[in-house]
This record gives C-alpha cells, sequence and structure tokens, in this order.
C-alpha cells in the first residue's frame, strides 16, 4: 500500500526532509497510493508527478515482511529488489516515502506458522486469519526487521509508522487487540529503527479511529499508554490515527459513538495530554471517501468538497501530516465494493473533482510563508449549528507580502439517522446556500472549488457572496500599514 501527502500546495510551507511539528503551518499532503496507475517505471514515474504537481510530497508504502523476507527462506535473507524499484520509481516522481513497517511472519509465530502449515486461507476483504499478519512472538525479531529495512532506505524514506490500524485487533492479535504486546513491538521497533536512522520520525502506528469491530482508537491510546507506563513516551515521535468518516458524513457532521472526523484530533490530543505527552504531534496517515452512492459511498462532488474542507480544518487544528486514501479506482462491476472506489483518479486515470480540488488548494496556498490566522464565521455572521451541522466555517490564512486568503462555506449536511457503520449517506442532501458579505481592503478574486476565477464587483468594500456546501475562496492583498 502505499499513501501520498495531503494538502497540495499546503505541503509546501513544511520542509519534506524533517518532521513538522503541530502548529508549524500547512500540514504535509500525503496519499495512500494505492493502485497506481502504470506498469512500467516510466508510467508510474508520471502517475506520481501528477501527484506532486497538486502538491503532494510524500507516498506512504507498505513495507511487508513476508515480501521482503520470504516464507521458509533463510533468515534475514532479504529480497529488496521489488521495493528498491518502488522508491526509485517515488523519488524519481521528486517525492519522498512514508514508509509502513508491517506486518507479522509465520517463521517468527507459533501461531502463524500453524496457521500457515495448516493452509489456513485469509478472509476477504480484510484478510482475517491470514497467517502473515500474525505478530512475531518475540518483539525483538521484529526490531530486528524494521532497523534492516531503516537502514537499507536510510535518507529515501521520510518517516515510519509502525504497523497500521492495530486497534483492529481481530486481524493480529486474535481474538482482539492486545495493548500490551503492540506496545512492546512499538518500543522494540522504535529503538531499532531510531539506531539505524536517527533522522526518521517513528510514528505509532495509524490507528482506526470510529469504534468498529475493535477498539476505538481513544480507547486503544489510553490503554496502550497505561500499560506501557511513564517511559512508553520515549517510544515514538508521532501518533498515526485514520478518521475515517463511517457512516460516510461530512468532515464537520457529529455521529454518535464516532464524534466527527475534524473531532478526532481534539479527543486524541486529551489522552495525550492526560498521559503528559500533549506535545506529540497527531499524523492523519489515512482517510477518504469512497464515491460510490450505490454503496456506501458519496458522489465524486462530494468527495471533493469533502477533501477541500477537510484539508483546511486540519490546517486549523495543527494536524501536520494529512494522507489522502487513495491514488485510484479499479474496476467494480457491482458498484458495491467502498475499496474500489476511494481514489482521486478513475479505474482508466482520468481525475476525479477531488483531485482538481487538491490542485485548486495548492495553487491558492502552496507557496510558503502561509499561515492560518483563525476562524472568521462569527465575525461574518454565519450560522453557529450544532454538532457540525447547519454551521458556517470561514477559515482564514495570512500570507506574506499582504496576501490574504478566506474559505467560507456552509456545512448543513444532515448525517444519517443509522449510526451504524454502513448507513449510507443520502446523495440528496439539500444544497442550502446563504449569502456572505466578506470585507476586503483591495481588488479581490474569488476561486471556486475547481479552481475557476471571477473578480467580483465590490461596493464599499465588501465582496457579496451566495455560499453552500463547496468551499469559495475569497483572495486579495491587503494594502500596507502606515
Amino acid at each position: 500500500m502505499v499513501v501520498l501527502a495531503l494538502l497540495g500546495g499546503l505541503v509546501a510551507a513544511a520542509p519534506a526532509d524533517a518532521a513538522p511539528a503541530a502548529g508549524s503551518g500547512a500540514p504535509l499532503v500525503a496519499f495512500n497510493a494505492n493502485f497506481v496507475r502504470g506498469a512500467s517505471a516510466a508510467e508510474r514515474v508520471r502517475s506520481y508527478r501528477r501527484l506532486r504537481h497538486a502538491g503532494v510530497r510524500v507516498v506512504r508504502l507498505d513495507f511487508n515482511w513476508t515480501s521482503l523476507e520470504p516464507i521458509g527462506a533463510p533468515l534475514h535473507d532479504y529480497r529488496w529488489r521489488a521495493l528498491d524499484r518502488e522508491v526509485r520509481i517515488i523519488r524519481r516522481a521528486g517525492l519522498r516515502v512514508l514508509g509502513i513497517l508491517a506486518y507479522g511472519h509465520p517463521d517468527y509465530s507459533l501461531a502463524g506458522g500453524e496457521a500457515y502449515r495448516n493452509g489456513q486461507q485469509p478472509i476477504p476483504p480484510f484478510g482475517i486469519g491470514d497467517p502473515q499478519y500474525y505478530p512475531p512472538d518475540a518483539p525483538r525479531t521484529f526490531a530486528r526487521f524494521a532497523g534492516d529495512v531503516a537502514r537499507r532506505y536510510r535518507g529515501e524514506v521520510w518517516g515510519w509508522e509502525v504497523w497500521n490500524e492495530e486497534n483492529e485487533g481481530w486481524r493480529f492479535w486474535e481474538p482482539r487487540e492486545d495493548p500490551t504486546a503492540y506496545g512492546r513491538l512499538l518500543c522494540a521497533a522504535h529503538r531499532s529503527v531510531r539506531r539505524s536512522d536517527r533522522s526518521a520520525p517513528v510514528a505509532f502506528g495509524g490507528m482506526f479511529f470510529p469504534p468498529f469491530i475493535g477498539t476505538g482508537a481513544v480507547e486503544f491510546l489510553d490503554q496502550v499508554l497505561t500499560a506501557g507506563g511513564p517511559r512508553i513516551g520515549r517510544c515514538f515521535d508521532a501518533v498515526g490515527y485514520h478518521p475515517y468518516p463511517y457512516p460516510f458524513t461530512s468532515p464537520e457532521s457529529v455521529v454518535a459513538d464516532r464524534g466527527s472526523v475534524i473531532g478526532a484530533a481534539t479527543r486524541l490530543r486529551r489522552v495525550l495530554r492526560r498521559h503528559g505527552l500533549g506535545r506529540k504531534p497527531l499524523w492523519n496517515t489515512e482517510v477518504g471517501w469512497p464515491t460510490n452512492p450505490v454503496g456506501n459511498g458519496v458522489t465524486e462532488r462530494r468527495q471533493a468538497r469533502y477533501v477541500a474542507r477537510l484539508a483546511l480544518l486540519s490546517w486549523a487544528r495543527r494536524v501536520p501530516v494529512v494522507t489522502w486514501y487513495t491514488w485510484g479506482d479499479y474496476v467494480d462491476p457491482s458498484g458495491t465494493n467502498q475499496e474500489a472506489h476511494f481514489g482521486f483518479f478513475r479505474s482508466d486515470g482520468r481525475p476525479k473533482p477531488a483531485f482538481r480540488a487538491l490542485e485548486t488548494l495548492h495553487g491558492l496556498l502552496g507557496a510558503r510563508g502561509w499561515r492560518y490566522a483563525g476562524d472568521r464565521a462569527r465575525a461574518l455572521g454565519l450560522p453557529q449549528g450544532a454538532g457540525g451541522v447547519d454551521r458556517g466555517y470561514a477559515p482564514a490564512f495570512r500570507g506574506s507580502g499582504g496576501r490574504r486568503l478566506l474559505a467560507v462555506w456552509y456545512a448543513n449536511e444532515q448525517p444519517p439517522a443509522d449510526p451504524s457503520p454502513l448507513a449510507r449517506v443520502e446523495p440528496g442532501t439539500p444544497a442550502e446556500t446563504i449569502a456572505v458579505r466578506v470585507p476586503v481592503e483591495a481588488p479581490a478574486t474569488v476561486v471556486d472549488l475547481l479552481g475557476s476565477r471571477r473578480h467580483p464587483r465590490q461596493r464599499g468594500g465588501v465582496v457579496r457572496l451566495s455560499v453552500g456546501q463547496d468551499p469559495v475562496f475569497v483572495l486579495w492583498r491587503a494594502r500596507p500599514s502606515r
């Protein structure tokens, strides 16, 4: 699996060779680049470069233990060729790598080895019971693998995550997640990776945020930190989380038992502060909306507006890394397999509106020097509905040379009455608009979600807008103060 950075152009504000700190400006944009188009190296480079053009700077890539050290092969006899090739392709495209160190290995697990010898087959779509998912019996064996990989790709990999969605433990520590065991694995891997490459940050593996089948991210993080005691804070440099909006609601909508997508960071920060780790940054290392409304997803236009809205709100909430899932779709005759529809490109390689929205963000906020300047919703008299619904949003940004940008939208999407993970979000939520008066100090440009520009008529230093669920951007240059 590959992941790419989030806020298109916003990535430019954060150096790709250092871990971004919370509050350091625009989030580093990344992508889960699953299903990247192209068989040849040249085709794949072109696919990755499309992402870079839209502001992406990092690709999240799986470093699977059993792929590098085949089952039954001599111990530590690594097969680097395939990953070497993909890393070279990503680097040729001008991107860097966020590596996922995963998963188990039947040669280092009694339960996994028995399952493998018995021919146990994984149950789709999540690979339940896959012998390679069983964690090793001794964390030091995984740590040795992690250190060897980090040494091999030192200077090529920007950062590492230890495992992926470990709180869905029914896939790994059967029959359920094991926070104590994961904490030991994390600490062993962190020490080993940092010995091999001191420059690359090591993150607590991205947790699936909403309570689904396993333990929710908030509870799991608290359990790991409690079981590990005070020293476990030394075992990770950031905390990864995956705030997928099950059911597939807007980023702002609050759903029972899950909260909102944008509220996930707040809840995780509370846990970190309670354990004296409030300065640890949060990395959003997977998030997305599938575009199959006949199944459980949303329309392509909704995907685009939610991408833009979450990107802007992530910046406002000091989330320094945002990673979109995923590069492209694949053919799904039934239309009901949500995994086939998360992409920013259709199965034929044509971009969806979400990719155009990403390009728009990059074009507006991709240059260095932009800073979040606060929320202007109340000052503009926008609605302040509860639960993220029937509410106006207006994050403001300041750039160098007096540049100003205001993003405005009206979130009125109603979450489904059924809060179950498979509840369908009705695509027919009324796209009402509200009238907004934006005071500006100079001639302004208005830009829509997909990048179309116009120069509105201004009266008395005010731009009048009709705003709906799509963000509208007002851009101007403030006059220098005397």
